[in-house]
C-alpha cells in the first residue's frame, strides 16, 4: 500500500474522523519503520493515534528493537491492555519481551491481566522456544463430532464478535474432547447444514498433529510437507490444546533460515539490522575475537616453517590460495549438510552415503584443482618443488574440508551442540591450519 493512503488514514484519525479504510497491520509497521529513525516523537504520536487493537497488531509486526522501545516507552498498565487484545501466541511472545526488557515492569503488568489470560501466558512460556508449544495459540475453532454444520456456522460466528483472527480450519473432537481431525473451512461450506460431523468426517483426508514438546523443526517440516495452512496441537493423551498457524511456521522458518546464516558467517541469531550502534559491536567482537585466536594459531603454524620460507618466497605468496580454495570447499559441504539436517533430509543413520558422496566430490576437486595450481604456480615461479607442493597439498586440503564438513556438524549434533554456530569456526580453522601446514611441509620434504 502506498504511503499516500497511510498517511490520509492517519490523518483522518488525528483530526477525530472514523476511518473506514482498512490498512493493513503490517503495511502500517513497514511505514512507522522509515518514520522512527527519522522522528521518534512521530513514530510514538502515530502509534497512539491508532484503535487498541490495531495498535497492538501493528506492534508484534514491528522489529524486536522497536518493541522495546515501545516497552520503555509506556508503563504497565498500559503493555497489560496492549497484551490483552492479542492473541495468545503474540501475547505470551510480547510478555517474554517485556520481561527480558524489565523483569520488574513484567511482575506488574501480569496481576493486571485477567485470569484467563495469565493462566494461557504461564501455560505457553512453559515451553521451550525450540518447541511447537512456543508457536502454540490457543484460540481455535472446534466443535464437537455431534454438531451439526449449521451449529458450527454459528459457533465460529460467535467466535468472531469475540474477534478470533483468520480461521483456517474446524477441529472436530469427540465427547470428551479429544482431536479427531480437521477440516479446511471451504470443505465445510460445501456441505449441506443439518449435516453431523461424525457422519460426513470419513468424507474427509486424514489430519495430522504434534504435541507441545515436539521440535519447531518437525512441526515445519509437516506442515511443508502436507501443505498444511494449519496444524492441530495435542497433549500425549489427543485432548486438543491449540493450532499452529502458516504464518507462524513461516516465521519459524525465517528464523531458523537466519539463525543458519548469522551461525555460519559468525553472527549473533539475535542480531537486528535496526539494533543500536553499540550493541551490535559489541556481539561482533566477541566473534572477532574467537577469530583472531583462529589466526594466532593458524600463523603459528606457518611460523614453523619460517626456514623454507625465507629460502622460498613464492610459498608465501602462493598459501592465501590454498587456505581459501579448502576453505570455500569445506564452507560449501558443511552448508549444504547443515541446511539438510535441519530440513529432516539427511540424519545418522543416512550417515555412510553422504560421507562417500562428499568425499568423491573433494577427491575430483581435489586432483582437478591440484593439477591447475600446480601447472599456475610451474608457469608462475618456474619451481617444480613449489608446483608438486601445492598440487599435493590442494589434494589434501580438498579431501580434510569433505570430511570435516560432514563429520563436524554430525557430531556437534550428537553432542548436543547447534551445528550451524560452531561448525564453521571449528572446520575453517582446522581446514586453514592443516592446509597451510601439509602446503609447507611438502615443500620443506620436497626441497631437502
Amino acid at each position: 500500500m502506498d504511503s499516500k493512503s497511510i498517511d490520509f488514514y492517519l490523518e483522518k484519525l488525528k483530526n477525530g474522523m472514523r476511518a473506514n479504510k482498512h490498512i493493513n497491520d503490517v503495511d502500517l509497521a513497514d511505514y512507522l519503520k522509515v518514520i522512527k529513525p527519522e522522528d521518534e516523537e512521530k513514530f510514538f504520536a502515530y502509534l497512539e493515534l491508532l484503535p487498541l487493537e490495531k495498535r497492538a497488531a501493528t506492534l508484534i509486526e514491528l522489529p524486536l528493537p522497536f518493541q522495546i522501545d515501545f516497552i520503555k516507552e509506556h508503563d504497565a498498565t498500559y503493555l497489560a491492555q496492549i497484551i490483552e487484545v492479542l492473541d495468545s501466541d503474540d501475547a505470551t511472545d510480547l510478555y517474554q519481551s517485556i520481561s527480558k526488557t524489565d523483569r520488574q515492569k513484567s511482575d506488574t503488568l501480569f496481576t493486571f491481566l485477567k485470569h484467563r489470560t495469565q493462566e494461557t501466558i504461564r501455560q505457553l512460556i512453559y515451553y521451550h522456544s525450540s518447541e511447537a508449544g512456543s508457536l502454540m495459540q490457543t484460540e481455535i475453532f472446534k466443535v464437537s463430532s455431534g454438531k451439526t454444520v449449521a451449529q458450527a456456522i454459528k459457533i465460529l460466528a460467535k467466535l468472531k464478535e469475540q474477534g478470533i483472527g483468520t480461521v483456517q480450519s474446524v477441529y472436530v473432537t469427540d465427547s470428551g474432547d479429544r482431536f479427531i481431525k480437521a477440516i479446511c473451512i471451504d470443505d465445510l461450506l460445501l456441505e449441506k447444514t443439518d449435516s453431523v460431523f461424525s457422519e460426513i468426517i470419513n468424507k474427509f483426508p486424514p489430519s495430522y498433529s504434534v504435541t507441545p514438546h515436539d521440535s519447531i523443526n518437525k512441526t515445519i517440516n509437516m506442515m511443508v510437507k502436507y501443505s498444511l495452512t494449519s496444524l492441530a496441537v495435542v497433549d500425549e493423551r489427543g485432548y486438543l490444546l491449540g493450532q499452529i498457524t502458516h504464518d507462524d511456521a513461516v516465521a519459524a522458518m525465517q528464523k531458523r533460515a537466519t539463525k543458519q546464516i548469522y551461525n555460519l558467517n559468525k553472527l549473533s541469531e539475535k542480531e537486528h539490522i535496526h539494533e543500536s550502534f553499540s550493541k551490535t559491536g559489541r556481539v561482533r567482537s566477541i566473534w572477532l575475537a574467537v577469530n583472531l585466536v583462529n589466526a594466532i594459531i593458524a600463523s603459528m603454524v606457518i611460523g614453523a616453517f619460517e626456514e623454507i620460507l625465507l629460502t622460498i618466497v613464492a610459498l608465501a605468496v602462493l598459501m592465501p590460495i590454498v587456505a581459501n580454495m579448502a576453505g570455500t570447499a569445506s564452507v560449501q559441504t558443511m552448508t549444504v549438510v547443515i541446511r539438510q539436517m535441519a530440513l529432516g533430509e539427511i540424519n545418522l543413520h543416512e550417515l555412510r552415503p553422504v560421507f562417500i558422496k562428499e568425499l568423491k566430490m573433494a577427491a575430483v576437486n581435489g586432483i582437478l584443482f591440484g593439477i591447475l595450481s600446480a601447472i599456475i604456480a610451474q608457469f608462475w615461479f618456474e619451481n617444480q618443488y613449489v608446483s608438486f607442493s601445492i598440487g599435493l597439498s590442494m589434494l589434501v586440503s580438498f579431501l580434510l574440508a569433505g570430511f570435516l564438513g560432514v563429520s563436524v556438524p554430525f557430531l556437534l549434533k550428537k553432542m548436543k551442540f547447534d551445528p550451524a554456530v560452531a561448525s564453521s569456526v571449528i572446520v575453517i580453522t582446522l581446514v586453514d591450519i592443516i592446509g597451510f601446514f601439509s602446503f609447507l611441509w611438502f615443500a620443506q620434504m620436497i626441497a631437502l
